[in-house]
């Protein structure tokens, strides 16, 4: 500002030539130094809003894995991908401009004090009009902050139905249900739009008001300073230098609404992250490990239930396993025995007794959960290679015939949730996993029901039976 004032009074006095190209330069260099410092400093917002985003995704990932059966209830998939797509998105953008907050104000003030002593109380005129613009803000942020709750909503929803769609496509295709399903997420995401289109237009407005202030402030500025005082003159020196004054508040007037609108998409994100967050833990009570006690697994007087204050689906359990046996919980459908497994993992409430399990435990689910690696990557599972211990695992799972027919062996590629095997190979693979895992504890829920009798009989034999690689554990 004070080099542009020098240039100007330059112009019109008869000093050497070499100060208006001294004046000319420092105008050149403050500018270079100002790009060079806005450079840096986005940079380090950038990277601070990213390790933010991090920090964010790693704890919802960590909440995932430690929630209650009730908690997860209340949470779909959906709502966690858009907790971490979006919410997580919109808690790095407030914390990139996070140096905003209070910079923005500053300039604004500072800019307004050295127009005070260029155009003296005609500032107020200006700033008066600054004033009146405030409660039209906050209105629209009010409005837009209920339309981001009802959109988020919305996104919920539509994720949701989006991911049982996907989960689904083959039952879906196989009864020609595309049409019905293809309305149903028409219909949510045109509701999704009219909102999303409320919005942007109250966005739109807010940002035409706030572009529109630099120009109404300076305009009303310089009426009130010609017409307040017949002697004041609106000359070269005072109307540039103040227009260079003006377009100093222009730059953090224009952030002023987008940073309304980042806060309050941060705050409807944030509530949502702190109440997936606040949700029920499992409670790291339901089980003990303590090694006073030499059995490996061991339960007295279990009574479990899914939720704190439900109904127990497991009553009274007595179960004392020592190192290497192998023990068969056997019932009908639905009598807990998938449900007994889910209590010694802790994951079920302790209504009463006691649970204690020494070392560590694989556990093999009825449905077999594959990653979309390579099969060989599947069954080490970030483990150490141990060829000599791989094969032995590969040959007493069955694998061995599955490998010589896939194009790659075990180094082939597996789809989504193992779209390209069988039942059966899956199933396999999911047991190789745990054996190879060489944990104390193995807890089987039907491993051989999607095997074939032979393959069965080769499996118990070589994997859980007396002389199988599982003979020395408890299982």
């Amino acid at each position: 500002m004070c080099v542009i004032r020098f240039l100007i009074a330059f112009v019109s006095s008869d000093d050497p030539m070499w100060k208006g190209y001294l004046y000319a330069g420092l105008i050149l260099l403050v500018n270079c130094v100002q790009a060079f410092i806005n450079g840096h400093f986005f940079n380090h917002m950038m990277i601070t809003g990213t390790r933010v985003r991090s920090a964010i995704i790693s704890v919802i990932y960590r909440k995932a894995l430690t929630m209650s059966y009730g908690a997860r209830k209340e949470s779909t998939v959906g709502e966690v991908v858009n907790l971490m797509a979006v919410d997580a998105n919109r808690a790095m953008e407030v914390s990139m401009h996070l140096n905003m907050f209070w910079s923005a104000p500053l300039q604004i003030f500072l800019a307004l004090y050295y127009l005070w002593q260029i155009l003296g109380p005609s500032v107020l005129a200006g700033l008066g009009l600054m004033i009146l613009m405030v409660p039209l803000n906050s209105f629209i942020a009010n409005k837009v902050k209920s339309l981001q709750i009802q959109q988020m909503k919305s996104k919920d929803k539509r994720i949701k139905l989006i991911n049982e769609v996907l989960n689904g496509i083959r039952v879906l295709k196989l009864y020609a249900w595309e049409p019905s399903y293809e309305k149903e997420l028409r219909d949510i995401r045109n509701k999704e739009v009219k909102i999303l289109k409320k919005a942007a237009y109250l966005n739109a407005a807010t940002s035409f008001a706030w572009t529109c202030a630099p120009f109404l402030v300076s305009l009303v500025t310089f009426a009130t300073f010609v017409l307040i005082d017949e002697n004041n003159v609106l000359d070269a020196e005072i109307a540039f230098v103040s227009l260079s004054l003006f377009n100093i508040i222009r730059m953090p007037l224009g952030m002023i609404p987008m940073l309304i609108m980042t806060i309050i998409q941060a705050l409807v994100s944030l509530e949502r992250i702190n109440k997936f967050l606040a949700g029920e833990n499992l409670n790291p009570e339901n089980v003990s490990h303590e090694s006073s006690d030499k059995c490996p697994l061991l339960i007295q007087g279990g009574t479990f239930s899914w939720g704190v204050g439900e109904q127990p689906v497991v009553n009274n359990v007595n179960l004392r396993v020592d190192k290497g046996a192998l023990i068969a919980v056997v019932g009908t459908v639905g009598s807990g025995k998938s449900s007994l497994m889910s209590a010694i993992l802790g994951e079920m409430d302790k209504v009463s007794g006691h649970v204690n399990t020494q070392g560590s435990i694989a556990f093999v689910p009825q449905q077999a959960w594959i990653q979309n690696a390579s099969l060989k990557e599947n069954i080490m599972f970030g483990k150490s290679s141990d060829e000599l211990y791989y094969d032995k695992v590969i040959e007493a799972c069955a694998l061995k015939p599955d490998f010589k027919v896939l194009p790659g062996g075990d180094n082939t590629e597996i789809g989504e949730k193992g779209i390209n095997l069988s039942g059966g190979q899956k199933q396999r693979v999911s047991l190789a996993r745990a054996v190879y895992n060489d944990a104390d504890i193995y807890l089987l829920d039907d491993p051989l029901s999607a095997v074939d009798s032979h393959v069965g009989k080769h499996i118990f034999e070589k994997v859980i039976g007396p002389t199988g690689l599982l003979n020395n554990k408890v299982h």
